[in-house]
């Protein structure tokens, strides 16, 4: 991955001294004292080891859910597996969709210029309790309509999800504005946190022999709710060391809008509302869903390398000092991903059917051609979301959403044409189409947009 220009300085972080008098800050990268230039090479450098580690976070998540993943499929076995599924999905849903985009946009607007992040907290108090508060409301009322037909541990467990939509939202603003100052090491830490110990917990019940759904249910929220909690403490710990913050901060209509245009390039179908699963759960079988999910479960190396990437990504393309450089930057990253992708995919392909009975058991062996199908789909899905993390840090979020959409358009009529016809295979097939489509029209229209001004000096974005 290579880059012509290099991140701007990070006004008002505190970082120790390097060599020469220059700053660093807290991911490594060299910041130029006031009275020397700043160092293109090194600050280059900087943004491949931070790669580098955010890339190795993923892929250590990666591992942590090799292990939970197993775990949950042999303490609750096929159906219980997909009943949780569908608890998680519904937490997942609410609280991504009823952010509207806003965590998002957080980093767009501080990445620049990092004094403006304690204003923009403070102006962000009121209205995240707000949205809490409905959200766990809207939570609530689905849960409720959600467990009247089932039985009556699934019900038990699902109340205990509740928490779970608290627990997203502050993580989402937590993790935002540590991404938006670039503070790469806690964030990375965080990102972890979160997995390693819903592994751990997981592992110390298993061998246990104890284990039901809702106590998995009640497990997985704590371990959300904890790491919520850490990193709202994180990011003020970093907000509070911000020097010479400045008193106004960006309208919060203009942070709004631009989360909003962004929405949909942020929470596809298939990653957020987990659309497939709901389809294959709900007019297929829970059991028929359990095996889905181990597929899926194979997806999640190539789709956390992406999304690592892009995480470094967005703030170092907001942080360019023109559209050009921001554009060769988009672009850097993404070629990159798509090559690293394309490698594990690849390798993922030839060792499925060893992988899926050595690590799930021969009761989930019919998950081996699912799983070589949804790998394809996580290709695509990977690359064009790099291309949707770039676009964002240059001041376009609406471009990959029009990306989004496509993708929408696709997998709906390829889903209903093809689940009835062929079952779960249909289903990945149909995720296959969808995220072909959504990258290729990502990929046309960021192509052709030209060099627009960078909008990270503004209050709004087109």
């Amino acid at each position: 991955m290579s880059d012509d220009s290099a991140p701007r300085d990070e006004p008002g972080a505190r970082g120790a001294t390097g060599a020469g008098g220059a700053a660093l800050d807290d991911a490594g990268a060299v910041v130029a004292a006031p009275d020397q230039p700043p160092e293109p090479g090194g600050r280059l450098r900087a943004v491949h080891r931070t790669t580098i580690a955010t890339v190795a976070t993923g892929l250590s998540i990666q591992a942590a859910l090799v292990v939970s993943g197993p775990i949950v499929a042999r303490l609750l076995g096929v159906a219980d597996r997909g009943y949780f599924a569908l608890l998680v999905l519904f937490a997942t849903v609410v609280s991504q969709l009823g952010s509207l985009g806003v965590p998002q946009a957080i980093p767009f607007f501080v990445a620049d210029d990092a004094r403006r992040g304690p204003a923009l907290a403070r102006a962000l108090l009121r209205p995240v309790a707000v949205q809490i508060a409905a959200l766990t409301a809207v939570h609530a009322v689905l849960v409720a309509l959600y467990v009247a037909g089932e039985p009556a541990h699934v019900a038990r467990a699902a109340w205990f999800t509740l928490a779970a939509v608290p627990g997203s939202i502050v993580q989402q603003y937590g993790l935002a504005f540590l991404q938006g100052h670039r503070r790469f090491r806690a964030f990375n830490a965080l990102r972890l946190t979160q997995p390693a110990g819903y592994a751990v917990a997981l592992a110390a019940l298993f061998v246990a022999g104890d284990g039901d759904l809702a106590l998995v249910c009640l497990v997985w929220v704590c371990a959300l709710a904890a790491v919520g909690v850490a990193a709202v403490v994180a990011a003020a710990v970093v907000l509070a060391s911000v020097d010479d913050p400045v008193r106004d901060a960006p309208a919060l209509r203009d942070v709004a809008r631009f989360g909003l245009r962004g929405l949909l390039g942020s929470v596809s179908p298939v990653d957020t509302f987990r659309i497939d699963q709901a389809v294959v759960g709900l007019f297929l079988s829970p059991a028929a869903l359990g095996l889905y999910v181990v597929g899926l479960a194979f997806t999640n190396l190539p789709r956390f390398m992406a999304q690592s990437m892009g995480m470094v990504a967005y703030p170092h393309v907001a942080a360019q000092t023109s559209a050009p450089a921001a554009r060769r930057s988009t672009w850097a990253f993404f070629y990159a991903a798509a090559a690293a992708c394309a490698a594990v995919v690849a390798a993922l392909e030839i060792a499925a059917p060893q992988l899926v009975t050595g690590f799930f058991g021969d009761d989930f062996a019919g998950a081996t051609t699912v799983t070589r199908i949804l790998l394809l789909s996580a290709l695509f899905a990977g690359a064009r979301r790099v291309l949707a993390d770039g676009a964002r840090g240059a001041g376009r979020p609406g471009l990959v959403t029009v990306g989004e959409l496509a993708s929408w358009a696709v997998l709906a009529p390829a889903l209903a044409l093809l689940a009835p016809r062929w079952g779960l295979a249909g289903v990945a097939w149909a995720l296959v189409a969808s995220s072909a489509a959504g990258l290729a029209v990502s990929v046309a229209i960021f192509g052709s947009s030209g060099d627009a001004p960078l909008l990270a000096r503004r209050a709004h974005a087109r």
